[in-house]
């Protein structure tokens, strides 16, 4: 059966490992005639190259015999999430099934999005700040995003990290909610603007 890929991964696209046992998860970083250039998405280290012909489109994990070797595309919030909540667990020194309420992000890595905790920001803030960085994203707690116990922490790549933190405001069930992100200088007077949307908007609970 055929298993080629039908994607073309871009750079910033994340790629989780197929193989049995396996949690690597790897960034694409550039492509060129010998295959994908990656590293670990979680440190930015061990730079290497695989083949293209190992890429797998995500579909294939529905099939009754899933191919035991490879890669499958994996959504920049499932990473996320799995990040923060292996940090969390570590941190606590407990494994909680609830330390990561969810995190939400746009597909563009560029646009990153927010993790909402299950934990004060002084218990749980500084580990996910941590673990967010060494993945290469800037990150901040976002009190505007929490009604109630908890926290939530905005994050973004590092490089876009300078930008107004605003989000498009989630619907109320956070239904399909993929949040854009605001690409003005901080501290702007003018309504939020993403630039890839062309889109403007105004928040009364952020920046802007």
């Amino acid at each position: 059966m055929n298993t080629a890929a039908t994607v073309v991964p871009e750079p910033g696209m994340l790629l989780r490992a197929l193989r049995p046992g396996s949690r690597a998860i790897v960034r694409v970083t550039g492509s060129g005639v010998d295959g994908l250039a990656v590293v670990d998405a979680a440190t930015l280290t061990r730079p290497r190259t695989i083949p293209l012909s190992v890429v797998r489109p995500y579909e294939v994990l529905y099939r009754p015999r899933p191919p035991r070797s490879g890669y499958v595309p994996i959504a920049e919030a499932d990473f996320v999430h799995r990040l923060l909540d292996a940090a969390l667990c570590k941190a606590l020194d407990r494994d909680d099934p609830h330390a990561v309420d969810y995190v939400r992000a746009h597909p563009d890595s560029a646009s990153g999005g927010l993790a909402r905790l299950g934990y004060e920001y002084e218990q749980a803030g500084p580990a996910c700040t941590k673990a967010l960085a060494r993945a290469g994203y800037g990150a901040e707690p976002a009190p505007q995003h929490v009604s109630g116990f908890g926290s939530a922490v905005r994050f973004r790549r590092q490089d876009r990290r300078h930008l107004c933190p605003a989000l498009v405001a989630p619907p109320w069930d956070l239904r399909g909610w993929e949040p854009w992100s605001c690409d003005r200088e901080r501290g702007h007077a003018e309504p939020h603007h993403n630039i890839a949307m062309g889109y403007h908007w105004t928040d009364h609970c952020g920046e802007g």
